[in-house]
């Protein structure tokens, strides 16, 4: 038995309270190791003077990654207090228990002593911080206010270019604006989207708003406070919930608030000798200097603009630019603030890494989860074989605890990314089946603007384009796709939310089941050279390059059953 390979960590990621009186368990072993592993297990008190036996329960292989495989079960506990520790059998016939003392010979005076045991003392569910039920059942449709549709002419810059003419630069300017977007809600409605993602709109000199002078204001080439209440409640009317973009870990230098950031010397510019900055920004930003979050004034005046934007406005939720980089400290601080005004607010970090400690613990509901969605890319474009995507992908979907991995932010492109069009070399086969691969992961899945009509773009600025609102004739059937698989996701929320996850590789193509006791979904994805036959005797309901029961390379077919 491969006793490095086994590992779990109570009140981590390997335990999850999923309501009251149900905590679901998780144990990790080395791969093609462990035979069974049993969870013994009971309310310490009550087991200690006698009144109630130790329960068992086999445990359920689930997901396996490159190098180990997991174990889960859900457990009811009564009284809300419980200990438990593990029999874990390997493929030859070896038994070893294992707790919070290690591992075990497994006799029964071991197994009477409670010290072996790992321990929830108590199961809060307020400790818990389940996410917004509502979150789950969300397709995210993420704008880039400048660039979406323009509205109103009279606030257009002094430098507007004429809509979607000329290429785009970092400066350029096409006069989007809120009223623009509040006048396509009926498009958004259609295309069955149901949350609304928005890049910063609050006052800055920039076309994408990530260097905010002032976050109590509206940018007024993006309209009034007025304007802004009137998209929300639009959206609130058509059943859509509303993400606003706040920009923490740095303003833009043109702010009032010079003396809250992290610098090193005045005069503030750069040495005239070794050209380095003498404070510090993001990335390599001049023109955005980096918060000191743990300035108490600071703490304040940010907790304060979450908040009026939430009261004065009902939005529903915040994503958090750079998260990663602000300190734990005030992330505590704000989240706790805000959900004190709304329990149900979604708040999402950004980061671009599995970030398991920005996640729960006071902090956020969920991050943006790249490392999840980007092997997709990777998948279709054949950079990476089937084995290697499943076993990354269930590594990723392991990192989170269940309720937090339901919230998690799915998306293939964003604003920060070349267009998923781009990415896969403009095959549309491959375009529709990456969308449907990541309609079917657990997580809250995001379109980005303009990829409902097959928007190509390639890195910063090129992926900013203005929104093509007359798509031609293979560019609506793109949308009425779309449309479909939105449909679908949203149908299916709940059950793609809790159902068993397992992959199968038949030759080349990839096979992604979804079952409970009531359903099956399965997605089939030819990620091989040359077509392969469709499945038999079975009406899909969705595909994507399939003629006469054959599937092309890149092509996918989706059965519910």
């Amino acid at each position: 038995m491969q006793l490095a390979g086994i590992r779990h960590r109570p009140e981590s990621e390997d335990t999850a309270v999923l309501a009251a009186h149900q905590l679901q368990v998780r144990l990790q072993t080395a791969r093609d190791d462990v035979a069974q592993v049993e969870i013994l297990f009971a309310d310490s008190y009550l087991w200690q003077e006698g009144t109630t036996a130790l329960e068992r329960r086999i445990m359920q292989p689930g997901l396996a990654t490159q190098g180990n495989q997991y174990w889960q079960t859900t457990l009811t506990v009564p009284t809300n207090r419980v200990v438990y520790a593990f029999l874990i059998t390997d493929t030859t016939g070896a038994t070893v228990g294992y707790g919070e003392g290690g591992f075990f010979d497994d006799v029964a005076t071991n197994w009477q002593t409670v010290g072996n045991y790992f321990h929830m003392p108590y199961m809060h569910v307020s400790d818990a911080e389940l996410p917004p039920a509502w979150v789950k059942e969300t397709v995210w449709y993420q704008i880039f206010p400048e660039r979406f549709a323009n509205g109103v002419r009279q606030n257009d810059p002094a430098n507007v270019q004429p809509w979607g003419a000329g290429r785009v630069h970092r400066d350029s300017f096409y006069g989007g604006d809120l009223p623009g977007i509040t006048a396509h809600l009926d498009d958004l409605a259609a295309l069955g989207v149901n949350g609304l993602y928005l890049c910063p709109i609050f006052t800055s000199p920039s076309n994408h708003k990530y260097d905010t002078i002032d976050h109590f204001e509206i940018d007024p080439h993006f309209g009034t406070k007025a304007d802004f209440q009137a998209l929300v409640d639009g959206a609130h009317a058509r059943g859509m919930r509303v993400m606003l973009d706040a920009v923490f870990n740095h303003f833009g230098e043109q702010s009032r608030f010079a003396d809250w950031f992290h610098i090193h010397g005045w005069p503030v510019g750069r040495d005239p000798k070794t050209k380095r900055l003498n404070y510090e920004t993001f990335a390599t930003g001049a023109a955005m200097p980096k918060v000191n979050t743990q300035n108490p004034a600071v703490q304040a005046y940010l907790i304060d603009v979450t908040k009026y934007w939430i009261e004065q406005f009902g939005i529903d939720a915040w994503r958090f630019d750079v998260a990663d980089e602000v300190d734990h400290g005030f992330w505590r601080a704000l989240c706790g603030a805000l959900r004190a005004i709304k329990p149900d607010v979604y708040l999402l970090g950004e980061s671009w890494h599995s970030s398991q400690s920005l996640v729960g613990n006071g902090q956020f509901n969920a991050v943006m989860n790249y490392p999840l969605t980007q092997p997709i890319l990777a998948l279709f474009n054949g950079q990476l074989n089937l084995e290697d995507y499943v076993g990354k992908t269930n590594l990723e979907l392991m990192m989170y605890r269940q309720p937090n991995q339901q919230a998690m932010f799915n998306a293939l492109d964003t604003h920060d990314t070349p267009r998923l069009l781009t990415t896969l070399h403009g095959q549309l086969t491959k375009f529709k089946s990456a969308l449907t691969l990541l309609m079917l992961l657990p997580g809250s899945p995001c379109i980005y603007y303009g990829t409902e009509v097959a928007m190509a773009g390639g890195a910063d600025p090129d992926n900013r384009r203005c929104m093509n609102w007359q798509p031609d004739e293979q560019e609506q059937q793109v949308r009425q796709f779309v449309t479909r698989l939105i449909k679908f996701r949203r149908q299916q929320a709940d059950f793609l939310a809790t159902s068993q996850l397992t992959w199968t590789i038949d030759g080349h193509c990839l096979i992604l089941t979804r079952t409970d006791v009531e359903q099956t979904i399965q997605g089939r994805f030819n990620l091989g050279a040359q077509t392969v036959s469709t499945v038999s005797g079975v009406s899909p309901i969705l595909t994507a390059g399939i003629t006469a029961n054959e599937m092309a390379p890149g092509g996918f077919e989706l059965t519910v059953a």
